[in-house]
């Protein structure tokens, strides 16, 4: 998952600086923020000298999917103190994400397993900042026919295909692909969280009619 992340992180240094952003306040963003995605929107709308709170809206519209995480990893760690529980949801992203519902739903001792997530959220994290920051340094020396963001479509292909286990996974990884090819022209990368919000739909209607 590292070898798809580090070239997107090279992409988000490089656009931070392309956006007119500072070496500093790529960082902070990078930092502060920890999604890709919305650093990259956010990138985007300062280059167009967008007003601050709608970057920030935007940068928010594109991170909903991380309600969901959250859902989801909720019961595995409710047991945790606050301050545990909020660095999780801090470092928490998709590949992250991917790792951890693999590992709480795997079978066996289920103590400490908390121990896990918070290695993989860190491990990325400064894996990020890494790929950041050597982006901010390069800055706009590496070629854009590199297609270094292509990296992330590869890396979320590795994290789908194990996770379909069963009947209702590949009809909600069906559903949400589908959806999020025809909502892809929705502003702020709102096909994501459509398509997030139907896949999910289509799996619990699935896995509801199999039970009956």
């Amino acid at each position: 998952m590292l070898v798809g992340t580090i070239p997107f992180g090279l992409v988000a240094g490089v656009a931070s600086i392309a956006s007119g952003l500072t070496a500093t306040q790529g960082m902070a963003l990078s930092m502060l923020s920890f999604s890709g995605i919305a650093q990259l929107i956010v990138c985007q709308l300062v280059a167009a000298n967008s007003p601050v709170p709608v970057a920030i809206l935007a940068g928010s519209v594109v991170s909903l999917r991380f309600v969901m995480y959250s859902a989801a990893v909720s019961p595995h760690v409710a047991h945790l103190d606050r301050r545990t529980r909020a660095i999780i949801a801090f470092l928490m992203v998709d590949q992250s994400f991917a790792m951890t519902t693999r590992h709480f739903s795997a079978p066996g001792d289920t103590t400490h397993r908390e121990w896990h997530t918070l290695g993989a959220c860190a491990t990325f994290y400064v894996s990020w900042q890494i790929a950041v920051g050597a982006g901010i340094a390069l800055g706009a020396q590496v070629p854009s026919n590199w297609s270094l963001d292509f990296a992330v479509v590869l890396t979320f292909i590795a994290l789908l295909v194990p996770a379909v286990r069963t009947r209702a996974d590949l009809g909600a990884a069906i559903v949400a692909s589908a959806i999020a090819l025809v909502a892809a022209g929705l502003p702020y990368r709102l096909a994501l969280v459509a398509a997030s919000v139907c896949g999910i739909a289509a799996g619990m209607s699935i896995e509801a009619r199999h039970k009956r």
